[in-house]
This record gives structure tokens, sequence and C-alpha cells, in this order.
């Protein structure tokens, strides 16, 4: 049973997830059966389902069935009615968790069983709970929306003459459609520009021309965040809309979950990256903005962890920005969050890109030195860092081996095709440096051009390139 569905939803479960199932399975409602309540005494003993061993069929049968001699289809029958307890706890724990929505339930129950007095105290604490919800999301549009249906259906039926509320259902799920359709729609976005998919995004064109001919609809933070993240990456040259998505995320963030903030701080993240791709580094400063105060938030956390390469892309944005106190208190401070496995690689490439653009080439050297790590992007942005300190410091005999070595390894490795054409390209121009005469112009003149032209190849890279080129 290693590998069954029942233990692996166990190893899931957080400390407090494990004492409410306890409660869940020896609880009349949740669980009638003596054997299924053995069967998690014996898997939550002493965290027994965190094990390897002890988990077979045949020692649960012995433990839960004492003497009995084994009996498969008896077997299957436990863990049948066990996963059934199991899923019903989920199922319960989950419904739960949005008490606006069991409120609506209750609300529900009492207005059928024609319970007035119970009705309005419940609804009353309602209004409370959706007016007081800290977020104002999509889920919290679905809810205003389902506590105003609600609301109108106990009014119809009830025999007192008083207005109806039905500019307000119809005006919640107007909003309700519009946000949701908005977020769907740039999901759907998202997902085709990395997959080459072909979506038909229904009635985009129409909600967009509301919200525009409407422009109250973006007081409701919901529309205007996932309106400005829809505009600014299908209207990429309209800097506009950027810039309101932007300022909304630094104004409305906190009305959201950190889940979804952080998926909207990386929709404008990456339009800052295709935007900075394109050559326009006033995108850096806007990037390292959003990365900044999504560190403040620990938006980008993910289980305790931030990924690699969320962590170096900061570093290289600060970096950039010249923001060197900011850069060395991040990767100091920040470090613990990555995986074990990655710790010591990342900071070493990440202090030795520090070291370099600060021009501390010998610490920049020791921290290359002690870099280790098999992604094969990466090795080669180590070499690239030392392409440039043996070129700077006058290592010619070094660099020209190190470009002998860096041919080889393109040429062995699989590596995509940007960066194997990006890294091509470094090492075809630096060649054709070392070769410039000082005194010809015309040479110099044709690797200038050459260098403007290549492509693909990074922005740093280039002015590198361009920057070596007009010291010769």
């Amino acid at each position: 049973m290693n590998n069954s569905r029942l233990i692996e939803i166990l190893r899931v479960f957080n400390k407090k997830e494990i004492r409410n199932l306890r409660k869940w399975v020896n609880s009349p409602i949740g669980n009638q059966r003596e054997d299924v309540v053995l069967l998690f005494d014996y898997l939550l003993k002493n965290e027994r389902y965190q094990e390897n061993i002890g988990l077979s069929k045949t020692d649960i049968f012995e433990q839960v069935y004492n003497n009995l001699r084994y009996d498969d289809a008896k077997m299957r029958q436990l863990v049948f009615f066990g996963m059934k307890a199991l899923e019903e706890y989920v199922i319960y724990q989950e419904l739960r968790k949005d008490e606006i929505k069991a409120r609506i339930a209750l609300a529900n129950f009492y207005r059928e069983r024609n319970l007035d007095k119970a009705y309005q105290k419940n609804f009353k604490t309602l209004v409370k709970l959706q007016v007081e919800h800290p977020y104002r999301n999509c889920d919290f549009l679905k809810n205003e929306y389902l506590l105003q249906e609600e609301e109108y259906i106990a009014s119809s039926r009830s025999k007192r003459s008083i207005s109806l509320n039905l500019q307000e259902v119809s005006d919640s799920l107007h909003q309700t459609f519009i946000a949701e359709k908005l977020r769907q729609s740039y999901l759907m976005l998202a997902h085709q520009s990395v997959y080459q998919t072909d979506y038909k995004i229904g009635l985009i064109d129409e909600i967009l021309k509301e919200v525009a001919e409407n422009e109250e609809l973006l007081n409701t933070p919901a529309i205007a965040l996932y309106y400005y993240g829809y505009k600014t990456n299908t209207e990429k040259e309209n800097p506009s809309h950027f810039v309101n998505l932007k300022a909304n995320i630094f104004k409305h963030g906190y009305l959201f979950p950190r889940g979804e903030l952080r998926d909207i701080s990386l929709m404008a993240i990456n339009y800052c990256i295709g935007q900075m791709n394109r050559g326009k580094d006033e995108f850096i400063r806007e990037s390292f903005e959003l990365y900044k105060e999504g560190f403040d938030k620990k938006l980008f956390l993910n289980n305790n962890l931030v990924s690699r390469w969320t962590f170096l892309n900061v570093v290289l944005n600060a970096i950039k920005l010249k923001e060197f106190s900011w850069a060395e208190n991040f990767i100091n401070e920040n470090q613990i969050y990555l995986e074990d496995k990655y710790r010591e690689s990342f900071i070493n490439i990440s202090f030795a890109i520090f070291y370099y653009q600060k021009r501390d080439f010998s610490k920049a050297m020791n921290y290359l030195l002690q870099y280790e790590h098999d992604d094969l992007t990466i090795n080669l942005r180590a070499k690239n860092i030392l392409l440039k300190i043996y070129y700077e410091e006058d290592e010619i005999v070094a660099l020209e081996s190190l470009l002998g070595s860096m041919r080889t390894y393109l040429s062995r490795k699989k590596i995509m095709g940007y960066h194997k054409d990006n890294f091509k390209n470094i090492i075809q121009l630096t060649k054709k440096l070392l070769k410039v005469k000082p005194y010809d112009q015309t040479q110099k003149d044709k690797l200038k051009a050459l260098i403007e032209e290549a492509n693909p190849l990074t922005t740093d890279d280039r002015n590198w390139l361009l920057t070596q080129l007009g010291k010769v």
C-alpha cells in the first residue's frame, strides 16, 4: 500500500489536518466502521504513513483483523471504505474553507424551511462577512452575486411590500462575468504564447469595449487588473496599459490572495522581460520594482522555496541598475529559500556576476572557481563572465583556450537553439575583436556593424562588445 492513493493523500496533510482526520474517522458522521477506525489508528500512529516499512497489505491486515487469515477481498473492502471516509473528510474541509458560501447554503436551508428569525440573523452575519472580507478578487465578486441572488429570492417570496434588489443582482452578475472572463482570457493568452495553441476567446472584444465605454467598471479591482493585464499583453506597443497595470498592482495588490497576486505580478514582469529583450532598458527598473515589491510581500515563495531562476533574475536586475548594496543583501537574506541542491551553485554564480560588475575580478574569479552545476545555460553564463574577465585583463592565451572549449561545449551539448546561437555569436565576435587592428577604422566599422546586426545576441553582450571595440 506504500504507493496507494490513501497513503499519498495522508502524506500531504499537515499536523492539524491529521488531528481533524482522527476526529472525523471516530465520528459516526464521518465513519461507522470499526475496522476503518483501526486502519487509521495504525497508519497515523507515530506517523507510520510517512515510512516505507510496515505498509504492506498483509502487515495492515494483520494489525486490523488480528489473527484472521489474510483475505484480499476483505482488504480491498477495507481500503475502499477507508478512502471513502478520507475523501468525505477532504470534501467537508474544502467546502468549509469559504465561510460565505457556507452561510449562503445555510440561508437557503432556513428560507426553504420558513425559519424567518434564523434566516434574518444568519443573513445579517452573511452580509457582515462579505463586507469585511479581506479580498476583492473574482471569488469575492461571485459570492457578492450569490448573496444578492439569495436576498432577491427571499424578498420575492416574502408577503411584505418591499422593493426588490434586481438592479444589484444584475450589477453583481455583470461585474462577476466581466472579471472572470478577463481573467480566463489572460490565462488562455499566456498559455497560447508558450504552447503555440490557437484559442478562440469568445466575447472578448465585446468585453473590452464594455469596459472602455464604462470606465466605472475599472473601480472594481479584479476587473481593472485583468483588463490592463490583457491589454498590456495584446497591445505591447502601448506602454500606458503597463503603467496602469503596475499602478493597480501597487494600489490594490493587498486585496488579492498571495498566489493570485504572484500570478498577476508575473504577468507584468513577463511583459517587462519582453521589452528588455527588445532593448528597452527602462523596463529593467520597472521589473526590479515589481520583483522588489513581490519579495517584500513574499509572493514568490512556494512551500517556503523560491525558484532559482527568479532568484537569479532579481539579482541581475539589481546589478544592472547598480543597486549593489540591495543585491548583496538580497543574496544573503534570501539564499535560504533556494532548494538545497541548487543553493551553493546559484549563490556562487550570483556573486560572480555581482563582483564582475563591481570590477572586482579577483573575487569574481574565486566564485567562478567554486561554481558547479549541470545546467547548460548557466554553465555558459559562467564561462561568458570568465571570457570577459580574461579579455579585460588581457589574458589572451587563457581567453583563446576558453573560446575553444566553449565552442566544443556548444557542439557536444544539447542546448536550445536561441541560447546556442547567442553564445556562438559571442564566441565568433570576440574572436574578431581580438584580431582588430587599432588603426584600421574600416575593420572597426565592419565589426561594429556585425555586432549591431548580430541576432540573437543579448543586449548586455552587445553593449559589452561595442564598449570593448571602442577601446581598441
